[in-house]
C-alpha cells in the first residue's frame, strides 16, 4: 500500500499523458477525414452519421487536450469511457460477444487500451501533476484565508454570548487500516464524524511514512465524534469488535506491524469500564484470550487529507484493497452474520 502511494501520481501522470495524446490524435484524424468516418458510421447503421462523426471527433480531440492538461480529468473520462463502450458495441461487437470465450480478442481490440486507461483515470483521478490538483490546492488555500480572516475578525469583535453546544462525546479505536475503520463508523446514526489518524505514539505531527516505518509508536486509528443521546458507547464498542480480528496480536488481516495492532483508547473511567467489560465478554464468548489492547487516550493526530473518506473518494481501490486483504472473509469466519462491513 505504501509503495503504491509513492508511485501512484507518477503512474497516473504517464497514463493520462499517453491516453490524452492518443485521444487527441484519433479525434483530430476523425475531424480531418469526416467523409470517411461518416461512411463508416453509415455502414454500421448509426443514426445521423455525419453529426455523430463531428461529435465523436470533437469529443476525442477536446477530451484528449483536457486529459493532457489534467483539467476536469475525471469528468471528461466519463464521456470518453462511454464513447469507447459504444465503439466496442459497434465496430468490435464480436469481441464483446466472445469476451469470455476469447478474452485475447477482447483485449486486443482497438478500443481496449482507450477504455482501460479511461476507467483508470475515472477511478483514481489525474494524480498530483494536473490542473485539477492545482485547483484543489487553490480552493483549499481560499478556505484557509477565509477561516483566518474569520478568526481575526472574531478576535477583534466582542465575544458573543455562548451558544448551546450539541451533546458530543469522543471515542477512539485502532483496528488495522484506518480506511476500513472509518467506513465502519461513518454512516452510523448518531455518529457526527469519523476521522482517520494516528494515536498512541510520542512524535508530534507524525506522517503516514513515519508511522508506517515504525518510527513514532503510533497506531492507525479512527476518532469518532458521536451524540450519546442517539448512539451509545456500548454500540460503538460492538461496531468496533465486529470489524476487527480480536485474536491477531501482529496487526490486522493482511497488514502486519505495531501500527496496525488493535486497541480501544478510553477517554474517561466509564469508557474504560465498558471497554474492559466488552473485552471480557468477547473472551468468554470464544473461550480464548483477546489480543486487543485497552489504553488511555492520548493526542490524536489527523491523517493526511487523501486518507480521509478514502472509501468514498476512491471506492474501486478501497474495495480492491479490502478484498485482497481478506478482511471480509476473516470477519465472517470469526463473527458470522454479525461481521462488520
Amino acid at each position: 500500500m505504501k509503495v503504491f502511494d509513492h508511485l501512484r501520481s507518477p503512474l497516473l501522470l504517464v497514463l493520462r499523458l499517453f491516453i490524452g495524446w492518443q485521444f487527441f490524435i484519433t479525434g483530430k484524424g476523425k475531424l480531418e477525414h469526416l467523409d470517411r468516418v461518416t461512411t463508416f458510421f453509415e455502414s454500421l447503421h448509426i443514426p445521423m452519421p455525419h453529426l455523430n462523426a463531428i461529435f465523436v471527433g470533437t469529443l476525442e480531440t477536446v477530451g484528449g487536450l483536457l486529459l493532457l492538461a489534467g483539467l476536469f480529468a475525471r469528468l471528461i473520462a466519463v464521456p470518453l469511457t462511454l464513447n469507447m463502450i459504444v465503439a466496442y458495441l459497434t465496430a468490435d461487437r464480436e469481441a464483446v460477444v466472445n469476451m469470455f470465450t476469447n478474452p485475447d480478442g477482447f483485449t486486443q481490440a482497438e478500443p481496449f487500451l482507450f477504455l482501460l486507461v479511461s476507467l483508470i483515470v475515472l477511478a483514481f483521478g489525474p494524480g498530483l501533476y494536473s490542473f485539477d490538483a492545482l485547483l484543489e490546492r487553490w480552493r483549499a488555500r481560499r478556505v484557509m484565508v477565509a477561516a483566518t480572516a474569520l478568526l481575526m475578525f472574531g478576535a477583534a469583535s466582542p465575544a458573543p454570548a455562548p451558544a448551546a453546544q450539541p451533546n458530543r462525546a469522543v471515542a477512539t479505536f485502532a483496528g488495522g487500516c484506518f480506511w476500513c475503520e472509518e467506513s465502519a463508523f461513518q454512516d452510523e446514526k448518531g455518529v457526527i464524524s469519523a476521522t482517520s489518524g494516528y494515536t498512541g505514539g510520542t512524535e508530534k505531527n507524525p506522517t503516514y511514512e513515519q508511522v508506517s516505518d515504525h518510527e513514532t509508536g503510533h497506531r492507525e486509528s479512527v476518532e469518532v465524534v458521536y451524540d450519546p443521546r442517539v448512539i451509545s458507547y456500548q454500540r460503538l464498542l460492538a461496531i468496533f469488535w465486529h470489524n476487527v480480528d480480536p485474536f491477531d496480536n501482529s496487526g490486522q488481516f493482511c497488514d502486519h506491524g505495531p501500527q496496525y495492532r488493535g486497541a480501544i483508547f478510553y477517554h474517561d473511567a466509564e469508557q474504560k469500564r465498558l471497554a474492559e467489560a466488552s473485552k471480557a465478554a468477547v473472551e468468554k464468548r470464544f473461550g480464548k484470550k483477546v489480543a486487543t489492547d485497552i489504553l488511555p487516550a492520548s493526542q490524536f493526530w489527523n491523517a493526511e487529507d487523501y486518507h480521509q473518506d478514502y472509501y468514498k473518494k476512491n471506492p474501486v481501490r478501497y474495495h480492491f484493497y479490502r478484498l485482497n486483504c481478506g478482511r471480509d472473509a476473516r470477519l465472517r469466519e470469526i463473527w458470522g452474520s454479525e461481521a462488520g462491513h
